[in-house]
């Protein structure tokens, strides 16, 4: 089974400042299955809906969000690794094309 990153804190929000679900849904005018299942992390609201979360509670958008600490974790960064693999293709590329250009003078 494949567990599923919590991404938002916002049931942990709700918890917080003593608000329901469905007062949360009835704001945002949204069903109260939708919220809930942002708050299992489910599903995630859209951007603009965090912002109206922030909004309501006058808070840093980014409490709405699990915090991350990448820059202590050990490992290469993905996008170094997509960058390479960008580069060794587009190497190959060139070689291919000066192949194709010798045989056509050829």
């Amino acid at each position: 089974m494949v567990v599923k990153p919590r991404l938002n804190r916002i049931s942990i929000v709700l918890d917080e400042f003593n608000f329901s679900q469905k007062d949360l849904a009835i704001f945002l005018q949204v069903s109260k299955n939708t919220v809930s299942r942002w708050c299992r992390n489910i599903n995630q609201p859209d951007l603009e809906k965090i912002y109206e979360i922030a909004k309501l509670f006058r808070i840093d958008i980014l409490r709405l969000f699990e915090p991350t600490s990448w820059e202590n974790e050990n490992g290469f960064p993905a996008y170094k690794l997509y960058l390479e693999e960008k580069n060794r293709v587009m190497q190959g590329q060139k070689k291919s094309a000066k192949k194709v250009k010798k045989l056509n003078h050829d």
